[in-house]
């Protein structure tokens, strides 16, 4: 294991598995609160969906595969430094889009929303790299 490895520490792989039942658990929990079975308010309701949504997302995020070498970490941290870009730059030009259609493009989006949009971009980026290398 070279300085690389060492100083990226990554959860060990069977944390795909929990990530994987916090995002089923997630889903199976907003789908009973909006079919009303589960009787919570409807903004509590979806501020818990999205915060458990998004801790699953980390966790596949900063789960190690189970063949880990040089190549993924480096595809790994190039995908990080994307997804990252993508944010920033999402940031700094929506306001500029609303600007140019007159508001009528208005793009409310909320801090969750960005996370989202970033982790299934850095996903994205992963799954082209690791396929193309």
């Amino acid at each position: 294991m070279n300085k690389t490895q060492k100083d990226l520490n990554l959860l060990p792989p069977v944390f795909k598995k929990i990530a994987y039942g916090i995002m089923f658990l997630t889903i199976l929990f907003a789908i009973l609160s909006i079919v009303k079975v589960l009787a919570i308010d409807k903004h509590i309701a979806k501020t818990i969906s999205m915060s458990f949504f998004l801790i699953a997302l980390l966790l596949l995020a900063i789960t190690r595969s189970k063949i880990e070498d040089e190549l993924t970490l480096r595809i790994r941290l190039k995908a990080f430094a994307a997804s990252f870009i993508y944010g920033v730059a999402f940031v700094i030009i929506t306001p500029f889009i609303n600007l140019l259609f007159d508001g009528s493009f208005l793009l409310d989006v909320g801090v969750e929303q960005l996370l989202i949009s970033m982790f299934l971009f850095y996903f994205m980026m992963m799954f082209i790299m690791k396929r193309s290398r």
